[in-house]
């Protein structure tokens, strides 16, 4: 089976194609902040990134909610970097021993997972914020994204 019309329907998919945009449109900014700091990644973009999803996505609660967390998770991407960057200074460093090194990696994957959902709960309160601020002021309408 093909992965094309996989990714096809994907695209088709009002919620796939807001969070693509606004994910994506995070993602420089996060990955900037932490090849700038070489320890940090700003989570500020993925706040706006939500915003932004839930001006042009707002359809209920639930639907807003399945946006951020995949605006979150892709604004997040950085992530996964550092968590690389962390194992491999952690099995290079010679001095503990190698019990010590493994609960160590098991302790940056939990810190990993937890940047995770931490990006994704900005991204939702950024998605709500964006959904009132829809409500209240209006919404802009942009093509080949129906309601």
């Amino acid at each position: 089976m093909s992965r094309t019309p996989v990714l096809r329907s994907l695209l088709e998919d009002d919620a796939w194609r807001v969070a693509l945009v606004a994910g994506v449109a995070a993602l420089p900014f996060t990955t900037a902040s932490y090849v700038r700091t070489g320890t940090e990644i700003d989570f500020g973009p993925v706040f706006y990134a939500g915003l932004l999803a839930g001006y042009l996505y707002g359809s209920g609660a639930t639907d807003r909610s399945r946006v951020a967390t995949r605006v979150g998770i892709i604004g997040a991407v950085p992530v996964l970097w550092q968590f690389g960057d962390m194992v491999l200074y952690i099995g290079t460093e010679m001095v503990s021993p190698p019990g010590f090194r493994a609960f160590t990696v098991v302790i940056a994957a939990a810190f990993t997972l937890l940047s995770v959902g931490f990006a994704v709960v900005l991204a939702m309160i950024g998605a709500w914020v964006g959904d009132w601020l829809g409500g209240t002021v209006g919404r802009i309408r942009v093509p080949g994204i129906g309601h």
